[in-house]
């Protein structure tokens, strides 16, 4: 089934006029896909629009498909993508899936649940941010849930913009944070951005760079393809990086989440890199990274720990960087931009120069039964936290 509905957007406003060409209509039809045929049918369209919104690997049309496939199908979600259409043309989408917990639904976006952010994929220009907040409220008026929770959106995003325009909405800021971003842009050359980068640190890379050369022979590799031996080595070692740091991100222990990112990765599409450090053949360090329209998205790192002396992370990162330099730029020249996860990693603030970009997790109601949850959890927790602050020590 289909639902769909007709609205009239206001006149766009101050924000939505930054850039970009063709204006929107005024007449938009609003829809739920519900089915995987439906979500099949506006491939194309899907992927036209997501090079011109420029948005993350994790909003492809492919990346949407196989997360609903892999990860949130098996574990009986509803599909409820929301679509903007402007006559035959798709403008907006917005991919949600539905929950139930107990008695209530649960609107989320249709992503992985893992460090990355969440938006939707609207391009800029002159009516998009009026645009967005249309397609948030008409998916929610059609899909009823009684809650919706918004992991990591990014802060001036359209999705941020229309979670807080959207004013009837009950809004329980559950986390707020900041992602690194490492803006090169307007560099000229690796070596003039390398020169503005920290130098106690780039010092320490260096010199574990050069002890790592004296143990052997050092290698790099850029892998189209990865095959699932490498996914398997990759959650090997990153969920003994979890238990050693006791960062237990639930998608580190996801089976769903490693089947998931090995599918993509096994896909063979170009714009999914593995990125390898080998010590005399041996793989001592692995990242998988996601080339976008305009921007970076490092997706996961790890290494192994018996190599730590030698920072093979570190090193990899910044071989991995003089890489896409070398090899990457936007359609008009200009160097990618790095958007990290969320985490406040050195590496990270290395890489950014300590340029973040704020990130809010939202939690909203968006029925009285969902306002009821809501309360109820925020006592559960509250008298949970008052037990342990009561309870007997030693």
């Amino acid at each position: 089934m289909v639902s769909s509905v007709a609205v009239q957007l206001r006149p766009p406003n101050r924000v939505a006029e930054n850039r970009f060409d063709r204006p929107l209509g005024t007449g938009l039809t609003f829809r739920i896909l519900q089915t995987e045929v439906e979500l099949v049918s506006i491939k194309a369209e899907w992927d036209r629009l997501w090079v011109e919104s420029e948005a993350e690997y994790f909003l492809s049309h492919a990346a949407i498909l196989e997360s609903w496939n892999i990860i949130h199908r098996p574990q009986g979600a509803r599909l409820c993508c929301a679509i903007a259409m402007d006559g035959e043309r798709l403008v907006g989408v917005l991919p949600l899936i539905l929950n139930r917990r107990w008695a209530w639904s649960v609107a989320s976006t249709c992503t992985p649940h893992a460090s990355e952010c969440c938006d939707m994929i609207v391009k800029r220009q002159p009516g998009s941010s009026e645009l967005a907040i249309a397609l948030l409220r008409k998916a929610i008026e059609i899909a009823r849930p009684d809650s919706v929770y918004l992991d990591y959106v990014l802060g001036g995003t359209h999705l941020d913009i229309a979670i807080r325009a959207n004013r009837w909405l009950r809004i329980d800021e559950t986390w707020s944070g900041a992602v690194p971003v490492a803006v090169v842009h307007g560099e000229t050359d690796w070596t003039s951005f390398a020169k503005a980068l920290n130098r106690k640190y780039q010092t320490n890379v260096a010199r574990a760079s050069r002890r790592l050369n004296e143990q052997g022979t050092v290698t790099f590799e850029v892998l189209p393809e990865t095959p699932a031996s490498l996914i398997d080595w990759l959650f090997e070692h990153k969920r003994k990086w979890s238990d050693r740091t006791d960062k237990r991100g639930q998608w580190v222990f996801s089976d769903y989440y490693k089947e998931y990112l090995g599918a993509l990765w096994a896909s063979g599409w170009s714009r999914y890199l593995t990125f390898t450090l080998r010590l005399n053949g041996v793989l001592i360090a692995l990242k998988l990274i996601a080339i976008n329209t305009t921007t970076v998205s490092p997706v996961i790192i790890t290494y192994d720990y018996d190599y730590r002396q030698f920072s093979p992370g570190n090193v990899l990162d910044e071989w991995m960087f003089k890489y896409l330099f070398d090899n990457y730029r936007t359609a008009d020249g200009r160097f990618l931009d790095v958007i990290f996860g969320t985490g406040t990693e050195k590496f990270k603030s290395y890489w950014s120069r300590d340029n973040t970009v704020p990130v809010t997790s939202f939690l909203m109601a968006t029925s009285r039964l969902g306002a009821t949850a809501i309360r109820t959890r925020e006592i559960l927790s509250d008298l949970k936290g008052r037990i342990a602050r009561r309870a007997p020590r030693g």
